[in-house]
């Protein structure tokens, strides 16, 4: 995942501040010239929540969210 975060501009986890996840997501597929799976954006979701003062939770807490339309 760090990889894949430099490989979208994110050099350092206070730059995950105030980022989209979905946008992240259509970012690392655009820069990888292929479709991500979708518990990307879990993780992606779970980093920016920690990153903005959340509890840390595992990524996989963010499924059902995102399956919802919630988060």
């Amino acid at each position: 995942m760090a990889a894949d975060l430099h490989l979208i501009g994110i050099s350092h986890p206070k730059r995950l501040i105030g980022m989209e996840p979905y946008q992240m997501y259509e970012a690392l597929c655009t820069a990888t010239g292929k479709k991500q799976d979708a518990c990307v954006i879990d993780v992606f979701m779970s980093a920016v929540h920690f990153m903005e003062g959340g509890e840390p939770l595992p990524w996989w807490s963010f499924a059902q969210g995102r399956h919802s339309g919630k988060q």
